[in-house]
């Protein structure tokens, strides 16, 4: 839990350059399934184009963590994409999530595998619940039980 919260932090004060050492050098990494660009990003050119995406069509563009959570071996956190639509002035706020799996036991505590889903996929009648990211078998179902 700690490395996903430190690879956080580094990515909000360093962008995604400090972010890379908290992943593997072959992550696997899964945006939410409306994600209108590649469904799978691998490596860490590969998390350069995914937060690239943001960051090119986005001012001021970052990831507030309201939540990080145990849930066996993979990390959960929620999270809120926030910035401006650039040129635009027009604020976003989105809430998402994340899982990080396969967290490898290193001094980073390096993340293999990312999957992220847009938060209100993740509500069931109880708070976070339902299926992390459809189209995403291998992964368990994040349930109200974490």
């Amino acid at each position: 839990m700690e490395a996903v919260r430190r690879g956080f932090n580094a990515l909000r004060f360093g962008g995604v350059e400090a972010l890379l050492p908290f992943f593997t050098t072959d992550v696997v990494m899964h945006p939410f399934p409306e994600w209108p660009d590649d469904p799978v990003y691998r490596g860490h050119d590969g998390a350069r184009k995914l937060i690239a995406a943001w960051t090119d069509n986005f001012e001021e563009w970052g990831v507030d963590v309201s939540e990080i959570r145990a849930a066996g071996t993979r990390v959960v956190a929620l999270t809120e994409m926030i910035g401006q639509i650039k040129g635009s002035g027009v604020p976003i706020r989105q809430p998402m999530g994340a899982v990080f799996s396969e967290i490898h036991e290193t001094t980073a505590g390096e993340v293999h595998f990312f999957l992220t889903w847009l938060e209100a996929q993740s509500r069931g009648a109880g708070g976070v619940g339902g299926v992390a990211g459809e189209g995403h078998d291998d992964l368990a179902v994040v349930t109200h039980d974490l």
